[in-house]
């Protein structure tokens, strides 16, 4: 039986001076991963696997300076991608793009005759390609929801997880949550999505519970890293930080060294709607 492991891992790591001295632990172990292999090379989705997803993997490692060779128990790369997808669609799920929103993309967005309008998609547009997370600030009608909106749906689209959160929505979900037993999974998903668009930031109603909320989530955020795309109403960060209360200034501090502010001045997007309508073709 040794025999017949020693020559697998020889084989596997096409090194025929291995020896049984540099194998670690049982010799049980080494067999699995060897009969599962073999089940493993004709792959007939985790639906069907015998393992349920589970997998022997056969690795080199050093401990004290000695080179080891361990058979170890973990998730085959169907089963943690199949996991990733599940958690992708409750997200996608947990999203609160409404249904007339869906059609906001990027080829959906008007920028005819408005500089201003053409740098904000840019930016959008730049963002999902490089991760950086931007703010987009301005008054009503100016775009600001459809380009969060286009960003996460070509996010998604792009096999990441983001998420499209209204950010009054966000904090009633938060407070009913605590009778539901959901309040903290739902504080979790909104930290940890690859990308998230806080959309309405300050239309809120301040409260310290609020301000302490909004704070959690965008801290966590700033410290993993994540894409983050916050709207807001607000036209300088001076204003936003009014809008945010008792911790206004703690939250821009950290929105400012997160993300990339563009405040929009531009028409309302209607009005740009009926002058692309009266445009000849190609303009």
């Amino acid at each position: 039986m040794t025999n017949g492991v020693l020559s697998y891992v020889q084989r596997l790591f096409k090194n025929p001076s291995i020896t049984e001295s540099d194998l670690y632990g049982s010799m049980g172990d080494f067999i699995q991963a060897e009969e599962q292999q073999r089940f493993c090379a004709t792959c007939s989705g985790i639906a069907l696997c015998k393992y349920k997803g589970l997998r022997w993997s056969v690795s080199a490692k050093k401990i004290f300076g000695r080179k080891i060779i361990v058979a170890e128990l973990g998730k085959c790369v169907n089963r943690e991608r199949k996991s990733r997808q599940r958690k992708m669609e409750r997200l996608i799920r947990a999203s609160k793009i409404p249904k007339a929103m869906k059609r906001c993309t990027f080829d959906t967005f008007i920028t005819t005759g408005d500089p201003m309008i053409r740098t904000a998609k840019g930016l959008a547009m730049a963002s999902v390609e490089d991760g950086a997370s931007i703010i987009l600030g301005g008054g009503t009608g100016v775009g600001k929801t459809h380009l969060a909106i286009a960003m996460v749906q070509e996010t998604v689209s792009r096999g990441r997880e983001a998420l499209f959160v209204p950010v009054v929505d966000l904090l009633d979900e938060i407070r009913s949550g605590y009778d539901e037993g959901t309040a903290d999974a739902i504080q979790e998903a909104v930290k940890e999505a690859d990308c998230v668009a806080f959309d309405d930031l300050g239309a809120q109603r301040s409260t310290s519970w609020v301000s302490e909320r909004l704070f959690s989530v965008i801290d966590a955020r700033y410290r993993l890293g994540k894409q983050t795309v916050i709207t807001t109403n607000a036209c300088s960060m001076s204003q936003l930080e009014k809008m945010l209360g008792e911790r206004g200034a703690r939250i821009v501090s950290r929105l400012t060294e997160m993300a990339q502010p563009l405040f929009i001045k531009a028409r309302d997007f209607r009005t740009r709607k009926n002058v692309q309508q009266r445009l000849p073709v190609g303009k």
